[in-house]
């Protein structure tokens, strides 16, 4: 049930009344992008909370959530919060400058690291696309006005399957340019099964506490 009435709020969202829709180009969508990336993430301080769903058989097995609170490009603190099989677990991580990197799994005792640590929620491999559609619906949402782009892709059968992958990004990108979110749909189609649901969500000029060193 939750599951279904996350997927009908992205649906109401994206097919807000008064927008305008039309397909672009690549060029076109991979310039938005980009700019969209470099300016969000530099706007300190900035919080990032990213949240990856993750379903077999129509149901949640899986759910990380990642909180970045970012006060500049080397200070910056991360608490991912997994919930599994009705456990939920913590982790924090906390940066503060070049190569002064400290872990823990109860904010009370702290360790220094050499890399961060915890890897990424989930691994992609380089795959090439049989095809790829770029599009931008222009609307308003509350008053102000944001594009929201959409990228579609759809992957030939990996190895030992016999469907094929489609993997969709759907990003709001406000007048300044900046996103707002991003959400992106993976699952395999004939039928349509969605396996990863990943939302992310900046809050840009965000007050956050300062990030310091949690041991002397």
């Amino acid at each position: 049930m939750k599951l279904a009435l996350c997927l009908i709020a992205i649906f109401l969202f994206i097919t807000t009344s008064s927008a305008q829709s039309r397909m672009i180009s690549k060029d076109e969508y991979e310039k938005v992008f980009e700019f969209a990336v470099w300016e969000t993430n530099k706007a300190y301080p900035v919080i990032l909370k990213v949240t990856t769903v993750f379903i077999e058989n129509g149901k949640i097995v899986r759910t990380v959530t990642d909180l970045n609170e970012n006060e500049s490009n080397l200070h910056h603190r991360i608490t991912r919060t997994i919930l599994a099989e009705g456990h939920k677990t913590n982790k924090y991580q906390v940066s503060a400058g070049f190569g002064k990197v400290f872990c823990s799994d109860d904010r009370v005792s702290w360790r220094p690291s050499q890399a961060e640590c915890f890897g990424p929620v989930s691994v992609y491999g380089r795959r090439d696309a049989e095809s790829i559609e770029y599009g931008v619906t222009v609307k308003s949402v509350r008053g102000k006005k944001v594009r929201v782009f959409r990228e579609y892709s759809v992957f030939a059968p990996s190895e030992g399957s016999k469907k094929k992958d489609f993997r969709e990004t759907v990003s709001t990108i406000d007048s300044r340019g900046f996103f707002r979110t991003v959400v992106d749909t993976e699952g395999t189609l004939y039928p349509r099964t969605v396996t990863l649901i990943r939302k992310q969500a900046w809050l840009t000029r965000a007050k956050i506490k300062p990030v310091i060193t949690p041991i002397k």
